[in-house]
């Protein structure tokens, strides 16, 4: 039985990509900071698939310490994993100098520092054995300026070209280890939504918004396909296209407008 690891698998994108694994008959490891939040995850998922097999961690990923207790947690009970998809992941919204700076830094600790840290540690396995995918999580954000997010874009830009070069450097070497990096949209009505505080942000009310759904299904099929970047929803790959001929001091416009809070 193939084995996928996916941080922040019990809600919003990770769950609908476990459900795509769990579809095709994979074990489904989940790591992620709530253990109540864990277990009803789990419980649907079970009810979903029958025959599913779900084993979670509850960990803080903000925690430095963190990667290399996951990865002893896979060692210890023998499980080798195929599929490593970091997807946790948070976001801070304001003035950057009046954000919380602990808050930016556990943030850090998530999108950064974890990432990287998982990566290498089941890199090398998978680099021995010659065989595995990442897939890494990045966010449309990572390819402008954006105010009242500038440490959350800067951590997923860093995400976006850590992955992007490594894939490079392992297609140089001629490496069957597979790295897809994914860059979705906004995502309206989830916790990442609420956890930031955009609750108002104009940008999640957008015409280019998706769903987990539509997301994690581009995503695994980008994965499958072994592709190196994955942007996902039908809406904003068009976007994309389209701001190819639009004049930057217009796109930094719009940008700034997307990232204001409206009244409802």
């Amino acid at each position: 039985m193939k084995t996928a690891l996916i941080t922040g698998g019990s809600s919003g994108i990770g769950y609908e990509m476990s459900r795509l694994f769990a579809r095709d008959g994979y074990r489904v490891l989940w790591v992620a900071k709530p253990p109540k939040e864990l277990s009803e995850a789990q419980t649907r998922l079970e009810q979903e698939f029958t025959g599913v097999e779900i084993h979670f961690l509850a960990k803080d990923l903000s925690v430095n310490t963190a990667a290399r207790e996951v990865y002893n947690w896979t060692h210890s009970k023998g499980w080798t994993v195929d599929v490593l998809v970091n997807n946790a992941g948070f976001a801070t919204y304001g003035n950057f100098e009046t954000i919380d700076v602990d808050k930016e830094l556990a943030m850090i600790g998530v999108n950064v520092t974890n990432v990287l840290l998982l990566t290498r540690y089941f890199l090398v396995d998978m680099l021995a054995r010659d065989a595995g995918k990442i897939m890494n999580i990045s966010s449309g954000v990572s390819y402008e300026a954006m105010p009242k997010m500038a440490t959350y874009a800067g951590s997923k830009a860093f995400v976006r070209l850590m992955s992007q070069s490594l894939h490079e450097e392992l297609k140089h070497r001629k490496s069957k280890v597979q790295i897809t990096t994914v860059c979705p949209s906004a995502i309206k009505n989830t916790r990442f939504q609420s956890t930031a505080g955009m609750q108002k942000v104009r940008t999640f009310s957008s015409i280019a918004t998706a769903t987990p759904q539509e997301v994690a299904k581009d995503a695994y099929r980008g994965l499958l396909k072994g592709k190196r970047l994955v942007i996902t929803g039908a809406k904003y790959r068009f976007n994309k296209v389209i701001s190819q001929w639009v004049p930057k001091v217009l796109t930094r416009w719009v940008i700034r407008k997307e990232m204001e809070e409206v009244s409802r």
